[in-house]
């Protein structure tokens, strides 16, 4: 090779080392710029924008969460959605058919209608310069100033953005304070790259918005309703808290009895005086609290049926007894929603019960609706708060009859039924009943206490009275039936049934599982099973109720009961 082209070959090699390194420099010095960190974002967030706020827009914040629903801006004035309210809130009660907003409280109740200027407390016209209550696009929304000053919430206003607090009596909440001297910022998001939402001085109360575990960063609410991200290098530990907001109004006042309750129901197919009633009782011991079963819907204008009678009353009395006359709400062509959502039938109810209880002399009144369904159920509860406001005035006690606490009676509000009722029966039975569609007990003791320590968790215990059964179930198990029908039964009293086992040849065994003697016997080729209620199995029930210090008793019903039970009822209720 000529030196020539040696000189050329060196000349090109030398020309690509150039050029790749000054490609890999270009290269290093962008990583490089990419790399550099970004200093502080001095830009300052669209509040409006990132909070997602129209012009008559209101951010709402609960529990330091912000809601999805939004409040409006209208009459100069701030209102929150009455579907949210009411859930926070169940005082506020709407009553769609007459388009009115009602609060009742322990001494008044406050009418407002719907997109009218002015309110009415009981038959008290009063003055406002706006409504309390607007509807604005298929939805209710309730002034703040309602809300703050009859609501059982804390409510703060705050505007630049619009925006609402709210926080609940009893609620847990994560807070905390900016420790840092020079305060810290609170941003759009996690990081100092983002634009600032808020400069926060130090000891400025933040609450934690949402739980972000193992970040530098956490989601925070000020005290006034601002939310963003703040570090927390320069904030304290957040630590729980619960929320406690002052009550407002007067107290609900209580007539319970002094001591412990021993009741029982008394069913009844028609009117009795002092006679039948003396025969009826007569083998009972300890009880002082009778229910006849007295009322029922006759219209839906709030008419009803009554059995009571003065003589039986005065007989109760002398017997030392007081009356807590039952109100159900099973009459077949009468819907308790009918009645129960209009505010003139509701009312009228209410009176005619309130009417009949004191013209005989009754002592209180039992409410025995098992038919509450959820579209109901806020009607329910707004006829009990009224039906306090009525007994309140005589003195009378208030008690409610309650399923076993589940998802699907939950819209029963045990809780707020406790507020303006004297006492809860839970019923503790119908554990299997006459549509179930297999057999078993009425009232095993698992299903007992099951049932009191869910009612517990909602029921102080001195205001829970356990229902026990007097009867037991005869299930005809062989008796033809479709498939998914209820198994055939027959309901029975405590000597009924041990006289049928007895006479069919039968022998009841201790079942430890059920707390119960269970037998089983033929009759005619065809098998019966028998869970057994007798004073064995009643014994472990009283036990429930006096091993957690509830109330007292009532049993379902009288006549059912063998003799010699109420021997061991008394015996609980005697003092040492």
């Amino acid at each position: 090779m000529s030196r020539r082209s040696i000189c050329a070959i060196m000349i090109a090699i030398v020309a690509v080392c150039l050029l790749v390194g000054c490609s890999l420099g270009n290269q290093t010095k962008n990583e490089t710029t990419e790399e550099e960190p970004k200093g502080p974002s001095t830009e300052k967030s669209d509040l409006n924008k990132f909070y997602g706020l129209g012009s008559n827009d209101v951010m709402l914040m609960v529990n330091a969460r912000l809601s999805e629903s939004k409040g409006v801006l209208s009459n100069g004035k701030k209102y929150v959605p009455l579907s949210l309210v009411s859930e926070l809130d169940s005082c506020f009660y709407w009553n769609a058919n007459e388009k009115q907003m009602i609060i009742t409280d322990a001494a008044n109740q406050y009418f407002f209608q719907a997109d009218q200027a002015g309110y009415r407390v009981n038959d008290t016209a009063k003055t406002s310069d706006a409504p309390m209550v607007i509807s604005k696009n298929n939805e209710v929304y309730v002034c703040t100033e309602v809300l703050q000053e009859h609501g059982r919430l804390e409510v703060t206003e705050s505007s630049s953005p619009e925006r609402v607090t709210i926080f609940t009596n009893g609620k847990q909440v994560y807070k905390s304070t900016v420790k840092a001297e020079d305060g810290t910022i609170m941003r759009e998001g996690l990081g100092e790259t983002n634009p600032i939402v808020a400069e926060l001085e130090k000891d400025t109360i933040l609450y934690l918005a949402e739980d972000l575990t193992g970040n530098v960063w956490s989601k925070v609410m000020t005290a006034d309703g601002r939310w963003g991200y703040v570090s927390n290098l320069d904030t304290y530990p957040y630590t729980q808290n619960t929320c406690t907001v002052k009550t407002r109004g007067e107290a609900y006042t209580r007539h319970a009895l002094s001591g412990n309750v021993c009741m029982v129901w008394h069913q009844l197919g028609g009117a009795i005086g002092d006679a039948d009633f003396k025969a009826a009782v007569k083998d009972t011991k300890g009880l002082n609290v009778i229910s006849p079963t007295w009322f029922g819907f006759a219209d839906t204008d709030g008419g009803i049926t009554s059995l009571a009678s003065e003589s039986y009353v005065k007989a109760a009395h002398a017997a030392g007894m007081k009356v807590w006359a039952l109100a159900d709400d099973f009459a077949k062509n009468v819907k308790g929603l009918d009645v129960l959502s209009h505010t003139e039938s509701r009312q009228a109810l209410i009176k005619n019960l309130v009417a009949e209880v004191t013209r005989v002399g009754a002592d209180g009144i039992n409410i025995d609706f098992e038919y509450i369904t959820k579209e109901s159920a806020p009607h329910f509860l707004q006829f009990l708060r009224e039906l306090y406001l009525a007994c309140k005035e005589y003195g009378l006690t208030i008690s409610t009859d309650n399923y076993y606490p589940n998802q699907l009676n939950a819209h029963y509000r045990l809780e707020e039924q406790c507020e303006f009722v004297d006492y809860i029966i839970f019923m503790g039975y119908d554990e299997h009943y006459s549509k179930s569609k297999e057999e078993g007990s009425v009232a095993s003791i698992g299903f007992v206490k099951g049932g009191v320590e869910a009612m517990l968790n909602k029921v102080p215990a001195n205001r829970l009275i356990l229902g026990v059964p007097f009867f037991a179930r005869k299930w005809m198990v062989n008796e033809p039936h479709a498939e998914g029908d209820p198994v055939p039964n027959e309901a029975a009293g405590m000597d009924t049934i041990k006289k049928f086992i007895k006479d069919n040849g039968g022998t009841a065994e201790w079942d430890e599982t059920c707390g119960q003697n269970y037998a089983e016997v033929t009759v005619e080729g065809k098998l019966v099973k028998i869970w057994v209620e007798d004073t064995e199995s009643m014994k472990l029930k009283l036990d429930v109720m006096k091993d957690n210090g509830l109330a007292g008793c009532s049993a379902w019903r009288l006549g059912m009961e063998s003799k010699d039970v109420w021997t061991l009822i008394q015996s609980y209720f005697t003092k040492d």
